[in-house]
């Protein structure tokens, strides 16, 4: 990943973070599909062999979505990390991520799929070595 691919991955560990703070405040709710497509579509531009020229404009797209989940349903907006500092455990967990995103699995998410993208992302953000190799555990299988 260059650069941007890393600030890209970075907001859409906030996005991912973000949304599940607003999960966790409401028992049973679901973000639309909206914000899963954003996270998916993100995590494709990050893992592209070949960079987007588009990817200031998706960073952009990911914060103003982290904003808006964090408007929406009154949780604090989180900020991500660097993912070029994540553990092993937690580049494995990344790379999960984007191979997911990359994979037939994500054109329809099932309710499953999508908490452990967002609880993925979470954990991402956390570091806890524990809450990732849980996410790790998880993941659903191509």
């Amino acid at each position: 990943m260059n650069e941007m691919q890393n600030e890209l991955a970075g907001a859409t560990v906030a996005l991912g973070a973000t949304i599940t703070a607003a999960m966790d405040d409401a028992p049973g709710f679901v973000p639309c599909g909206t914000p899963a497509q954003v996270v998916i579509d993100a995590l494709v531009a990050a893992g592209a062999a070949e960079p987007a020229a588009s990817l200031p404009q998706q960073v952009a797209q990911v914060r103003g979505f982290v904003e808006h989940v964090s408007g929406h349903r009154g949780v604090p907006a989180h900020a991500g990390t660097d993912v070029t500092a994540l553990s092993p455990a937690g580049k494995q967990l990344l790379d999960a991520l984007l191979a997911f995103a990359a994979s037939a699995n994500a054109e329809a998410l099932s309710a499953d799929a999508t908490s452990w993208l967002y609880r993925s992302l979470a954990a991402l953000e956390t570091g806890d070595g524990e809450k990732v190799n849980a996410q790790l555990a998880a993941a659903p299988r191509n």
